[in-house]
């Protein structure tokens, strides 16, 4: 059976992310063309090598409506297919390897990927270049004294569209190879590992002098009662997926009815969501991705969920920087009339919790982070070299001063690759310059 089972063809050619399968084995038998084979044991060798050329979850982790327990979903396509020695979750690879000594240095961790990214050193040349670049940035990460949470892929209004896709595409590989180090060392039982919401409660009130002074009992009361009417009214459009009953666990941050036992709202920075409120926060940003699309697309009513891949395909939404826009155009109008003045975000938390199992990748005499840590950032560089040839990006009627062909004019809504864009190449050859020593 081994022999039988080594030999499946895994074609994905017809394949797209966000494609829907009824069940594991229907996914399985549209890429092999052939049933999965029976017992745990092939099974879990069919999978292995199925998760080379592409990674799935179960529908319902993405889409909270789904009813369908069986049904999965396409989140991620690889092509060309994964090595076998480099898979992210494996225990070797050019990536894994050289993020383990230093995942391990920081012993324990919570904050968010970008913060994580940071505290290791990954792209601290870019970093130092950009406080010299901006005395207003300088000045304020020496004001503050959480400056490794500063973004480095931020952007703002007049940043071009393609070097917004480019920061884009880097921030999400960073994150890829940061959790696939992670999720292999937690394999191996050297780490504990979790992904956490926090939240910051809407505890306050600002004065008409700006002097600002805790919510009375009162007041909370009356406006829990306004955002849940927001919630009804919003939770009453026709295809709406926001559930009105899970998203009153978010209205202020913290349970409305738990604070009426304390004489003050016992909360004095972010706080850990509880399972409800996790479930609340992505259940509305479902809801919000729905609002984006149908913008996007021009729709009349709110798309079916089923029918849009881009809604529950995170990955492959936020790689567009056009539905980033609007979906953080959607989110600053929509939650503070949802809930109240909240904030929240997702952050991980890792601890080691076997010491002996984690001598094994302990960093050795004459190990340098710094050394490392650039290496890690020159294998991602050279992923975005890859990335500046195919990634395509539509042009926007702006955009046609930044587009340099060979032959022809460039038009708007044509989509082009990275590599035709000059903002995003001047972008990409200022990090190869800082990282070969010529800055």
């Amino acid at each position: 059976m081994a022999k039988q089972v080594e030999s499946f063809k895994y074609v994905t050619e017809n394949i797209r992310e966000g494609d829907i399968f009824p069940s594991f084995a229907k996914l399985f038998q549209a890429v092999t063309g052939r049933k999965p084979p029976t017992g745990k044991r092939n099974l879990d060798i069919v999978k292995t090598n199925l998760s080379r050329y592409l990674e799935y979850r179960k529908q319902c982790e993405v889409d909270k409506s789904c009813r369908k327990k069986n049904a999965v979903i396409v989140t991620t396509i690889h092509n060309p297919p994964l090595p076998k020695e480099c898979d992210g979750r494996g225990k070797h690879g050019k990536y894994v390897d050289l993020l383990r000594p230093l995942l391990l240095n920081l012993h324990s961790f919570e904050g968010k990927y970008t913060t994580l990214a940071n505290h290791l050193g990954l792209f601290s040349k870019y970093f130092t270049e950009i406080k010299s670049r901006s005395p207003d940035i300088a000045e304020q990460l020496e004001r503050q004294s959480d400056s490794p949470d500063f973004n480095l892929w931020r952007h703002n209004k007049h940043t071009s569209a393609c070097e917004r896709e480019y920061k884009a595409v880097i921030s999400l590989k960073l994150r890829e190879i940061l959790k696939g180090a992670l999720q292999s060392l937690q394999k191996d039982g050297i780490v504990n590992l979790q992904e956490v919401y926090a939240i910051v409660p809407d505890k306050d009130v600002v004065m008409e002098d700006f002097t600002i002074r805790p919510r009375s009992k009162v007041e909370e009361y009356e406006e829990w009662e306004i955002c849940s009417k927001a919630i009804e009214e919003e939770a009453s459009r026709k295809g709406a997926v926001l559930n009105p009953e899970s998203a009153k666990h978010l209205i202020l941050g913290y349970d409305y009815l738990q604070s009426l036992m304390w004489s003050i709202t016992p909360y004095d920075g972010p706080v850990e969501a509880t399972p409800e409120q996790a479930e609340a926060i992505e259940n509305y940003q479902l809801y919000v991705r729905q609002c984006v699309v149908k913008e996007y697309k021009g729709l009349a009513e709110l798309p079916v969920v089923e029918d849009y891949p881009l809604i529950t395909n995170t990955g492959l939404f936020f790689q567009n920087p056009k539905l980033v826009q609007l979906y953080n155009n959607v989110d600053e109008k929509l939650r503070p009339t949802l809930f109240g003045d909240v904030k929240f975000w997702k952050e991980i938390r890792y601890e080691i919790v076997d010491d002996n199992k984690a001598a094994r990748y302990w960093p050795q005499e004459g190990f340098h982070s710094e050394q490392a840590a650039d290496q890690v950032s020159q294998e991602i560089l050279s992923y975005m070299d890859k990335q500046l040839k195919k990634k395509r990006l539509e042009t926007g009627p702006d955009d046609l001063d930044d587009v340099h062909l060979a032959l022809g004019t460039p038009k708007a809504g044509r989509e082009y690759i990275l590599k035709n864009y000059a903002s995003a190449v001047r972008f990409h050859e200022m990090l190869e310059k800082l990282y070969e020593g010529d800055i």
